[in-house]
């Protein structure tokens, strides 16, 4: 273990030392022989290119690897420290005992994890009961993947005995150079490890039940399937399968294996969001417009309150109502009490101002009659075709996605509000 003083945290120090063609002396990791310091070379080339890759995956039930780095002429990797115990110690009974629901739960999850790992082109190919770690959460967790020891299993049989196999747990490939590795190999390791889980007993050799089964003999490694009946039949029959001695015979994939014990379970995956439509887009744009009016607002009338002497604070609570406002306001009562809405409000305007802003010939006090509403197109709120005077004729005879319930919205709003909105409106219009 080691102290991260960047981070101020406890993580694990993975070294790669691989003792046939290496030894210590002091700090430093040394070739035994020079005719091995290429060999050597690309070991530790191929642990830093795995701890790399290795490093992508994000998920709860693998490792995480914060760092790789070279020193002592050989290469580390900083890991996560996981806090628990591992499956070994559970088995030998130093650990709080495992019901059957938690153990398929435990496999379940360490399926998800050895997917992505072969998803992402890559072996565990050191899958075993002490490289299972299970936290204080009760999360397992895959530990110490078998870095560089694909090109040490190319060397010699000696080689590939001391640095890949784990008699019981590895598949009858890791035994000899070359052995053909693929997904179904760590499959196979997985399976003995639960296998030894359920059953107490550590499986035979892959070895030796290659040999039985090749000269016709028994498999010494009895099937779980009919022997412990607090498991489903095909709880116990994929692990079975799992550990089959001839590669072809085994399950191929993690995903196979987790739809055989749990169909029903699969991936999250990402949820659809439903497209925004026309009037969802307006709403947000005036709702986000009638928040900054009002901070605006808020913030204004604080200056001018600092600022401004007791007289002209009480002379400013009284401001005049613009006569294209209220225009604007009378046009839009009358629209509204046409659809059902309230009886309109009488209003003067202002004598100071022009009634109009919009017309070239003032209305002189009179309004002009509304024209009927043209015929509904299975429409709740049909559009009134008006005449083309003032302002609201305007935006009611051209655009027929703002509709009275926005009209209504106005009318709760304060004056510069509205006035900032209609801004909005003749923009949408231009």
């Amino acid at each position: 273990m080691a102290q991260d003083n960047y981070l101020a945290r406890t993580v694990v120090i993975k070294e790669c030392f691989p003792e046939v063609f290496c030894h210590r002396e002091g700090t430093s990791v040394l070739v035994r022989s020079q005719s091995n310091a290429e060999k050597y070379r690309s070991i530790v080339e191929m642990f830093m290119r795995e701890a790399r890759s290795i490093a992508k995956l994000r998920h709860p039930n693998i490792v995480g690897v914060h760092r790789v780095f070279e020193d002592n002429d050989t290469a580390y990797m900083a890991l996560d420290l996981i806090e628990g115990q591992d499956l070994r110690q559970f088995i030998k009974g130093k650990g709080q005992s495992l019901d059957p629901r938690q153990i398929r739960e435990i496999l379940i999850r360490l399926l998800d994890a050895v997917d992505m790992v072969h998803r992402q082109d890559l072996l565990h190919r050191d899958i075993s009961p002490d490289n299972i770690l299970i936290d204080k959460w009760g999360n397992p967790v895959l530990i110490d993947f078998g870095a560089a020891r694909e090109e040490a299993s190319r060397e010699s049989r000696a080689l590939s005995a001391l640095l890949v196999v784990k008699d019981g747990y590895s598949p009858q490939e890791f035994y000899f150079a070359g052995g053909k590795q693929g997904p179904c190999s760590d499959l196979y390791a997985l399976a003995a490890t639960f296998y030894h889980l359920i059953s107490g007993d550590v499986p035979a050799n892959s070895q030796t039940r290659m040999a039985e089964v090749a000269s016709g003999g028994v498999d010494p490694c009895e099937p779980l399937a009919g022997r412990f009946d607090e498991y489903t039949p095909e709880f116990l029959e994929a692990i079975d399968k799992a550990m089959c001695v001839l590669p072809k015979e085994r399950l191929q994939s993690a995903q196979e294996w987790a739809d055989m014990i749990a169909p029903r379970r699969r991936q999250t995956q990402p949820m659809a969001l439903p497209e925004k439509k026309a009037d969802d887009v307006l709403g947000a744009v005036l709702s986000k417009l009638v928040s900054e009016t009002n901070e605006y607002v808020r913030n204004s009338k604080l200056e001018d309150q600092q600022s401004a002497s007791p007289v002209q604070r009480k002379q400013a609570d009284i401001k005049p109502v613009p006569a294209w406002v209220a225009e604007f306001n009378a046009e839009t009562e009358e629209i509204v009490h046409k659809m059902g809405g309230p009886k309109p409000k009488s209003r003067r305007a202002p004598a100071s101002e022009p009634q109009s802003f919009v017309h070239e010939e003032p209305h002189q006090g009179r309004r002009l009659p509304l024209m009927k509403s043209r015929p509904s197109r299975v429409d709740p709120f049909p559009v009134p075709v008006l005449p083309d005077r003032g302002f609201a004729a305007r935006i009611w005879s051209q655009v027929d996605a703002i509709r009275a319930t926005w009209i209504l919205a106005v009318f709760s709003l304060s004056v510069v509000q509205t006035e900032k909105i209609i801004r909005v409106a003749e923009t949408l219009l231009n």
